[in-house]
């Protein structure tokens, strides 16, 4: 009696999860799809499923083109038929994306060409971090690598915020705070 309860707490358990991870997972579907539309709209073409679109490499290569303002150039099937070349056309973007520095950690073309939702969704944050977020920490100099500078640049925003409470608490008004860029340091 107790393992069958036990048994069936386990399966609630993970009833719940896995339908928590399926929302998430469409929630960055919706998002991600939205934020390439918005890129591929330049080029008159829209992503509807982002399984199905991206298992040719045709948006992928053109997203890439975009978003980096350079040629993938002749190297992929403009038409792919067959699986080869369609597969062909993503060792390609992926080719592209090692030439401009972006390091793809655990997908492979297959994964895209049969469309596994979670590693295309993998594939799609990397282009996002690299060509969105990173490009608008160029400006930071703290130092480090993209992820680094974000993470420089939430916890300058935590540390002010966290300053201005503790002001405010104690003098009961408003505060003009300032961060220090070098040391990170809060001055009122």
């Amino acid at each position: 009696m107790t393992t069958q309860v036990n048994e069936d707490e386990r399966q609630c358990y993970l009833d719940d999860v896995i339908s928590e991870n399926v929302g998430w997972i469409r929630i960055q579907e919706k998002t991600f799809k939205r934020w390439m539309n918005e890129h591929l709209k330049h080029r008159k073409l829209e992503v509807e499923d982002i399984t199905e679109d991206l298992n040719d490499g045709l948006a992928l290569i053109n997203l890439l083109e975009v978003l980096s303002h350079k040629s993938i150039g002749r190297h992929y099937t403009k038409k792919p038929r067959i699986n080869a070349q369609k597969m062909e056309n993503i060792v390609a973007t992926f080719n592209f994306m090692k030439g401009e520095g972006i390091k793809i950690v655990n997908i492979d073309s297959t994964d895209i060409m049969q469309g596994n939702m979670k590693l295309t969704l993998g594939l799609i944050w990397t282009l996002i971090f690299n060509y969105q977020i990173a490009a608008n920490l160029k400006d930071d100099n703290s130092g480090g690598g993209p992820k680094k500078k974000l993470l420089n640049k939430i916890n300058q925003k935590l540390r002010k915020q966290w300053y201005q409470r503790r002001v405010r608490g104690k003098t009961g008004g408003s505060y003009r705070v300032s961060i220090r860029q070098e040391t990170g340091l809060c001055f009122g």
